[in-house]
């Protein structure tokens, strides 16, 4: 970092804590401050101060006198914009990073906000073959209809593409409109010129009309809970999920909508502080999928047939998992070790593959661990274009 950026930074800090009221921070506040002086003078290095921090919390005010002491005290940018609660990832050790998770995949070290650690996969050796929109993609450049099935199916919609390219569409992607809002069940491809019913769930319980058949794509995909109970159980259990979501977030809903969690202003702030922090850690062009840690215990694995993809749907899946981490308490967990992240994996992975969705242009295979519940997305050529493993 320049001097001139760090100026404007420390500047910039002045300024945010001079404008906060009342000047003076309370006692468990100055208790955080006083300690990290502490850690500061006695040398102990930036990685343990931000692990410090991380841990105890920041303070609920930190004045413009604070600030300038810790300065004094060899406080780095990092740890002043740590203590006035701004998105900055703790480090962690790099001895163990990267490491393999498979052949084809290897693991770099994660960034951590919140309750949250994200770990980017980048791809080893070449990517799958295919030139796919996305859904989102095929939505904005209108080359693809998604409408009801007749006067309606909960468990069927119409896809039709209507462009000249294949389109990917992801197991948990939201679709909103028609009768009722759905989720996807099952990772699908819809070639050119191919009119396909696809299987999805019902994620708004009290809501079966509505003007429009047709459906738009949503900003978000399902969380954990909701997309593996649309990939692995049953209509009932989508229902309780999503309402058990909305309830945990406050999110009120007259139709029991997945959209209502969605549309809550609070959880827009909160998921731009996440993206602020995360987003730019998943730009690199290898970059093919993440290992989403909650509270220290892998929540999901997300790895796809090439970076493309992938950065098409980064934002959409750390949405649905940051709606997940705001359902929990943050207990300051240290992020999952090499170990625990590989065997979480490599057992799922060397479970039996059974078929769970056949389409015309792709299957779905599912394979089931202790720990998780798996599935993966192959084209006609055997091709793996999706893995999503999920914590049971």
């Amino acid at each position: 970092m320049t001097g001139r950026n760090s100026c404007s930074l420390i500047a910039m800090a002045l300024l945010a804590a001079a404008l906060c009221l009342p000047s003076c921070a309370p006692a468990g506040d100055a208790d955080v401050v006083k300690e990290v002086t502490k850690l500061l003078k006695a040398q102990v290095g930036e990685t343990v101060v931000l692990s410090y921090i991380q841990k105890e919390g920041a303070p609920a005010k930190l004045n413009a006198d604070a600030i300038v002491d810790l300065k004094k005290a060899g406080a780095s940018d990092a740890v002043i914009l740590a203590l006035m609660g701004g998105a900055v990832a703790v480090p962690v050790a790099s001895g163990d990073y990267p490491f393999d998770l498979d052949e084809n995949h290897q693991v770099l070290k994660p960034v951590i906000h919140g309750p949250m650690a994200v770990f980017p996969i980048v791809r080893k050796g070449p990517a799958v073959k295919g030139d796919y929109l996305t859904l989102d993609e095929a939505v904005n450049q209108k080359l693809v209809t998604i409408r009801e099935k007749g006067d309606g199916s909960v468990p069927i919609v119409i896809i039709v593409n209507n462009g000249k390219l294949p389109i990917y569409i992801s197991a948990g992607e939201i679709i909103i409109g028609g009768k009722q809002d759905r989720i996807i069940s099952y990772d699908v491809i819809v070639h050119p010129s191919r009119e396909l019913p696809v299987e999805v769930r019902c994620v708004e319980h009290g809501r079966w009309q509505g003007g429009q058949v047709e459906f738009s794509s949503s900003p978000v995909m399902g969380g954990r809970a909701t997309k593996s109970a649309a990939q692995f159980a049953d209509q009932a259990t989508v229902w309780r999920e999503v309402a058990e979501q909305n309830e945990t977030l406050a999110a009120e809903s007259s139709t029991g909508s997945y959209k209502a969690s969605l549309t809550k202003p609070e959880i827009e702030k909160a998921y731009e502080e996440y993206a602020k922090a995360i987003l730019s850690t998943l730009e690199d062009r290898n970059v093919v999928g993440m290992i989403v840690a909650i509270n220290g215990k892998v929540h999901a694995i997300e790895i796809f047939g090439s970076p493309r993809l992938f950065a098409q749907l980064k934002g959409k899946l750390l949405k649905g998992y940051v709606l997940d981490a705001m359902g929990e308490k943050d207990e300051k967990a240290p992020p999952p070790a090499k170990d625990k992240i590989v065997s979480f994996y490599q057992d799922t992975m060397k479970a039996q593959a059974q078929e769970l969705k056949k389409y015309d242009e792709n299957t779905n295979m599912k394979r089931e661990s202790g720990a998780a519940n798996a599935s993966e997305c192959l084209d006609k050529d055997g091709g793996s274009l999706h893995r999503s493993l999920l914590a049971k």
